[in-house]
Formats: structure tokens, C-alpha cells, sequence
């Protein structure tokens, strides 16, 4: 059965020593493990210690997400930033080794809310396919999948769909290379949310559930149970996120996100609406 995971930055900007106490917070609600992106400054900042003791008390799992700022664009010409970003990947492959964990997630092919003012290149996908294999090689040595996210044309421009995920896995051309399917994005770029999952079958190695407005999953309109019989039709077994921002100051990655208005009346209230909605379709 799959198990279902908090998103960390539901309740901050950031995720530091200063956040451990989420971990037995989300356990409390009911929560199988608490999902954390890998920024430059959450990596360098992990309170690795604290979160192992606080895992084993609580029994709870941390899976991770990471992105590349425009230092390590891996979609340049330059090669600089190219091995940048793959070192980078890489310690955050090690980092979820460290925590037992079998799958790095998120936007591994480009910036997280950074654009040309163009659409994507052939060179540009070249060069992004060319470190993620590299990546991808490594992870495969240590037993670490990688799962890619297509991203709404608001965040991200490099790849927008299931099918722009599949062509981008062929040119990458490594079997620990998956997607990773966020509901909110394929709301705005899929024109049905069950068919794109089933075309990514057994391609799906991570999934976000997030409302079609951020908002308590199992509110808007998203296709709930399409989705799930979707899911449920694929064999998925992995994690399933429940993942929204709260727009508090510091911004941190919701300002990519371009969340700026309260989306419930507390995170703590997505959190639960999510697990719930999860929960019943997964009976």
C-alpha cells in the first residue's frame, strides 16, 4: 500500500533545526513521513542528527525533493554550472541514502522558476539529459531512483506534460529514471488527469496530491476519483505527498510557487484534508 507524506514547507519557508518538531507533528495527524526539498540552503543547513533520533522515536520516514538554482543550470552552455549541478544532485542522491530512502525527487532537469522568455531548445534538453544521466548512473549504483517533474508553464518552462517527461527519460536513456506527477501541475497542462497517469504507468515513481487551487486537497475540481482509480489501475505503490505553501514572510520556495494569499485557514487544515483524502481512496 502506498504511504502518505506531509510537505514540509506547509508550515514554513524553510526546513531547519527550527522545524525538527514537524516531524512528530505530522506523525501525530496521522502521517507516514515528512517530505523535504533540498535547496542550496536546507542541504547545507539538514539537522541530520536530530531528525534521525526524532525519525527513529517517531517511526517515521523523510523523503526529499531537490531543484537547481541558476548557479547550477544544467541546461547551459557552460560547463561550470553543468558540473555544479551535477555534484549537487549527487549529494542530495547521498542524502537520501543517508535516510534510507529510494527516490530523489522534483525539478532535477532545470531552475524552479527560472526562464528564457523562449521555449525550450533542443541544445537546452540536451545538455539537462546529458547531467541527469550522469546523475542518474551514479544513483544507480547506490539504489536511488530518480523521479522528474513536469511544471506548469507559470513555474517552469523546460518540460510541461507526461508526454514531455516520457520523450525527455527516452533521451536520458536510464531505467532508475522516472516522473514524478504533481495534481495541481497536470491540472493546468493535462487535459485529463487519469489518462496522463495511466500513459505514465510504470514510469510514476513519486506523486503530489495538491488541490486544484493549493488549496485542501479534496476541495475544487480536480478529478479525485479518476485519479485514484488511475493510480490504483497502475499498480502505484510509492509515496503520495500532500503538498501546498503558506504564504509567510521569507517566501522561501513558495515564491516560486507564487503563493500569496492563505489557502485554509491553517496548513494544519490542508494537511488533514489531504491525509483524509488519501486515506478514503486508498481503503
Amino acid at each position: 500500500m502506498a504511504k502518505c507524506g506531509a510537505w514540509c514547507l506547509l508550515w514554513g519557508p524553510t526546513f531547519d533545526e527550527r522545524y525538527l518538531h514537524l516531524i512528530d507533528h505530522v506523525a501525530g495527524i496521522g502521517f507516514d513521513g515528512l517530505e523535504i526539498p533540498l535547496d542550496d540552503g536546507i542541504l547545507k543547513n539538514l539537522p541530520k542528527k536530530q531528525m534521525k533520533a526524532k525519525m527513529q522515536e517517531s517511526g517515521m520516514a523523510v523523503t526529499f525533493c531537490a531543484g537547481l538554482s541558476e548557479k547550477e543550470n544544467i541546461t547551459k552552455k557552460s560547463r561550470a554550472a553543468q558540473r555544479r549541478g551535477v555534484e549537487y544532485l549527487k549529494h542530495c542522491v547521498d542524502t537520501v541514502k543517508e535516510f534510507g530512502g529510494d527516490c530523489l525527487a522534483g525539478i532535477l532537469y532545470g531552475v524552479w522558476g527560472g526562464f528564457t522568455g523562449n521555449p525550450p531548445t533542443e541544445d537546452e534538453l540536451k545538455r539537462s539529459a546529458s547531467c541527469i544521466r550522469k546523475v542518474a548512473e551514479y544513483a544507480s549504483t547506490i539504489g536511488i531512483d530518480l523521479a522528474i517533474e513536469p511544471c506548469c508553464r507559470f513555474e517552469c518552462y523546460l518540460l510541461a506534460t507526461v508526454e514531455d517527461g516520457l520523450r525527455y527519460i527516452e533521451m536520458v536513456g536510464m531505467p532508475n529514471l522516472g516522473l514524478l506527477l504533481d495534481t495541481f501541475q497536470m491540472n493546468i497542462e493535462e487535459k485529463n488527469l487519469p489518462l496522463a497517469i495511466r500513459r505514465a504507468d510504470k514510469k510514476l515513481f513519486h506523486f503530489h496530491v495538491c488541490a486544484s487551487d493549493r488549496g485542501v486537497p479534496g476541495t475544487g475540481h480536480t478529478d479525485w476519483g479518476g485519479v485514484f482509480e488511475a493510480l490504483k489501475s497502475i499498480g502505484y505503490k510509492r509515496w503520495l505527498t500532500v503538498e501546498s505553501f503558506s504564504p509567510v514572510p521569507g517566501g522561501g520556495a513558495g515564491r516560486a510557487a507564487k503563493v500569496w494569499r492563505a489557502l485554509a485557514s491553517s496548513p494544519d487544515e490542508i494537511a488533514k484534508g489531504g491525509l483524509a483524502l488519501v486515506r478514503a481512496h486508498l481503503k
